[in-house]
């Protein structure tokens, strides 16, 4: 039976990161320990972030997520500085990009609040551990099960209606949105180029209260803000 009143329960903003100098190179072969494992971003992804924000500032997030990785880090704090009204930002380890190894520990959240000073740690994460995931590209099964929990605990956390931003990355966003879309076990034959600050935004209803389905994706990768 069609209503005629959806229910929003959560409203998400995924976004990869800016472009980082991981992206295009460092042009030079001696990197240190850091800019191997968790690069900054470039002049020119600092400007996607900003304009990033500019073009995010208006949906007035009630909570922003990050990865730990301090790219994920700086655009999240780039898109915080043009809202409205102060927020923190949260660090959630789930959104650790793919592939980060057991070698690298990263950054606590003494060093992430060196970009972002209200950073915390999001709820309910043990602040024992690191503040990163690692995982293999090759293990679909491992990925899948951290999109699962990904989803799951945004839904856990906030199903009252609030508008959310997550800023990640490109590979495990794109797991995460096919996860969403129902790939559970697999991933399609087909790939979704994820551009630096792309923002896919996805809709969840309550159950049965709108006529097009429980979750709606209204857009996927828009690089509109982009100048």
């Amino acid at each position: 039976m069609e209503t005629q009143n959806p229910v929003v329960e959560l409203e998400l903003y995924f976004i990869r990161h800016g472009e980082s100098m991981g992206n295009v190179g460092y042009g030079r072969d001696n990197l240190t320990f850091k800019e191997k494992h968790d690069p900054l971003l470039t002049e020119k992804g600092v400007m996607q972030a900003a304009d990033a924000g500019d073009f995010l500032k208006e949906t007035d997030f009630d909570y922003v997520y990050s990865s730990g990785l301090l790219r994920a880090v700086q655009t999240a704090t780039e898109i915080l500085k043009k809202q409205l009204t102060e927020k923190e930002l949260n660090i959630l380890p789930l959104l650790t990009e793919v592939g980060v190894k057991p070698e690298y520990e990263g950054a606590d959240i003494a060093e992430i609040r060196e970009f972002r000073n209200n950073a915390i740690v999001a709820k309910d994460v043990d602040t024992s551990k690191p503040l990163v995931c690692y995982s293999q590209f090759s293990n679909e099964d491992e990925l899948f099960a951290r999109a699962e929990e990904t989803v799951k605990y945004l839904l856990s956390h906030h199903c009252s209606g609030e508008k959310v931003a997550v800023v990640s990355h490109a590979a495990f966003l794109t797991i995460v949105i096919f996860w969403i879309m129902g790939f559970k076990d697999k991933c399609p034959v087909f790939d979704i180029d994820i551009n630096n600050t792309g923002i896919t935004k996805v809709i969840f209803y309550k159950e049965g209260t709108n006529k097009y389905g429980d979750i709606v994706f209204k857009y996927i990768n828009s690089t509109a803000h982009l100048k």
